[in-house]
Parts: structure tokens; C-alpha cells; sequence
């Protein structure tokens, strides 16, 4: 594969269906060990609304961001994120790395670590000072990645229920040089 082929830009309307095919697809192998099938099949029963809600928002903006890397004309990666995070407890030049999904297919071609620095380029940009990543506990190999980036692990935990399961939330923060 040739890596020069991939070509990373602001994800449009049009990349809404192709976003939640690749972002179910990831979520499955990501997460298959800690969630029961029936997260998945909720989240591949909620396509069309969420492609919907997708076309209506302005995913590129002062107050938000959205990036796809492409090979072949196929989505294999997005990020996302906006400048100020929906944590209560982080605020104040907080901005929030959503998500950042890659094809497993395409891992190991740095694609993480580029949609990382469009987006710290972007947060600083927009007066963030400092971001913060949320990840499930669980997620051992997330977690690595968002260590390997020199990202800190707060002392905060979240608890959230899905499907009547509790899960735990950590999250990783970085100052913005």
C-alpha cells in the first residue's frame, strides 16, 4: 500500500453514511470484548438517524471539527472533536478529542497520530490550551496510544450505563504547545 495515496480532509455531508459504516465497523472490533452484541446492533439499528443528524450539523467550524483520511475513494479513518468539552469536569480551554477511528485494516500507517495533529493545530488555533480524551477504562490499546502521544491520565472516572451494563470512563489530557 502506498501511503501517499491516503488522502486526509474535512469530512462533508456526503461522508455521513461511509463515517458510521467505518465507525460501527471499528466499534465491533474495538469493543466486542467489552460490550455485549447488543450495543452493536443498537448503534447499526441507529444509522440513519445518526447520518441524518450528521448532514444537519456543521461539522467543521470555530466550535467544531471533522477530518476522514481516504485510500481508493473509501473512508478508513475519522476524527472528531470540538473546542469546548461536554465534560462538566473538564472546562475552562478545554477542547475534546471525540473520536478517532481507524479502519483495522489501515492501523500502523500513523493516521492517528496525524488526525491527532490537525486537531491539536485546530484546538490551539481556537484558543484551547489543553484537551481531553475520553476512553473506556477497558480499552487497553486506546489508552496505549493516548500515552504514547505523552497524553496524562486524570485522577477523574466517569461511571455510564449502557444496556443496563455499568462501564468506567477515564481520561487522558495534553497541554497544547
Amino acid at each position: 500500500m502506498n501511503k501517499e495515496l491516503i488522502n486526509v480532509r474535512k469530512a462533508n455531508k456526503d461522508d455521513a453514511r461511509a463515517w458510521f459504516t467505518l465507525l460501527n465497523k471499528v466499534w465491533r472490533i474495538a469493543y466486542s470484548s467489552i460490550f455485549p452484541e447488543e450495543v452493536f446492533i443498537e448503534n447499526e439499528n441507529e444509522i440513519e438517524k445518526r447520518i441524518e443528524l450528521f448532514q444537519n450539523k456543521d461539522q467543521n467550524s470555530h466550535k467544531n471539527i471533522a477530518y476522514v483520511a481516504e485510500y481508493n475513494e473509501k473512508i478508513i479513518g475519522i476524527m472528531c472533536g470540538t473546542i469546548n468539552s461536554c465534560y462538566t469536569h473538564f472546562h475552562d480551554n478545554y477542547a475534546e478529542l471525540m473520536a478517532i477511528y481507524v479502519d483495522p485494516e489501515y492501523q500502523g500507517l500513523k493516521l492517528g497520530s496525524k488526525f491527532k495533529d490537525i486537531f491539536e493545530k485546530w484546538a490551539k488555533d481556537n484558543g484551547a490550551t489543553k484537551y481531553v480524551i475520553g476512553v473506556l477504562k477497558d480499552n487497553c490499546n486506546a489508552r496505549k496510544v493516548y500515552e504514547s502521544w505523552g497524553c496524562t491520565l486524570s485522577d477523574y472516572e466517569e461511571k455510564f450505563t449502557k444496556l443496563g451494563i455499568g462501564y468506567s470512563e477515564v481520561f487522558y489530557i495534553k497541554k497544547i504547545k
